[in-house]
């Protein structure tokens, strides 16, 4: 039987992983503090929340660990948290579900993995850093977090500016067919500027495409978040 993992996997996925550098494998006490850890730490800055926690859905929990899968409409995702501090996110493209969704329906030219929206990468990799910050500050982290995020699915997938936004001049094209960016950052540095700490990564997984863009063009898109 197909499990929502696997659902995620046959498209493209972010897989991002945080977790301290000092491993105490009972670092929350009671799976109860784990699962509101993670309700405080999620960050909702343009109507849905990273990670999803679904109040209407039940969360599995494991002796060490709490998780959660959501399909709904072109969301769908998996999460876990474990007692260590460690937490674990895979969640699908948003714009590679579309076929699936009634509020985001498909056009006529749509096809998965044929894009990826430059914006809502932007905001994903915000989502990241600035959920760091808050589990840090949730579980109380005085060592190190390592934050680390890969993006799969992306051979032979394009840029694409969003609406509203200038074109670019040719097809900015991934032959990569996957990225990855991993970092060890202290807890005080990602709640003092974690908007910051997401603009190399930003830079980075766009240079894969071609695409040598500006920090300064990476925050203006920041700041269409809301926070």
């Amino acid at each position: 039987m197909r499990t929502l993992l696997d659902k995620v996997r046959t498209r493209g996925h972010w897989i991002v992983r945080i977790h301290p550098t000092l491993y105490r494998p009972d670092r929350v006490a009671r799976l109860e503090d784990l699962e509101q850890a993670v309700r405080d730490s999620a960050v909702a800055l343009r109507g849905w929340d990273f990670p999803h926690y679904d109040l209407g859905e039940p969360r599995k929990r494991s002796a060490g660990y709490v998780e959660q899968s959501v399909d709904w409409e072109y969301c769908v995702e998996f999460w876990r948290a474990y007692k260590s501090g460690q937490f674990v996110s895979i969640a699908g493209l948003l714009e590679d579900w579309r076929d699936q969704s009634t509020i985001w329906p498909p056009s006529q030219d749509w096809r998965s993995g044929a894009t990826l929206g430059i914006q809502e990468t932007i905001f994903r990799i915000v989502e990241i850093y600035e959920f760091a910050a808050r589990w840090s500050r949730s579980l109380e982290i005085e060592d190190s977090l390592v934050v680390a995020c890969t993006l799969r699915g992306l051979q032979n997938r394009t840029l694409k500016a969003g609406p509203g936004r200038r074109p670019f001049f040719g097809a900015q094209t991934c032959s990569a067919s996957e990225w990855s960016h991993s970092l060890t950052y202290s807890p005080a540095e990602l709640l003092a500027q974690a908007r910051e700490l997401a603009i190399p990564p930003a830079v980075a997984l766009f240079e894969v495409f071609g695409w040598n863009v500006s920090p300064d063009a990476i925050r203006e898109v920041q700041r269409e978040l809301r926070g």
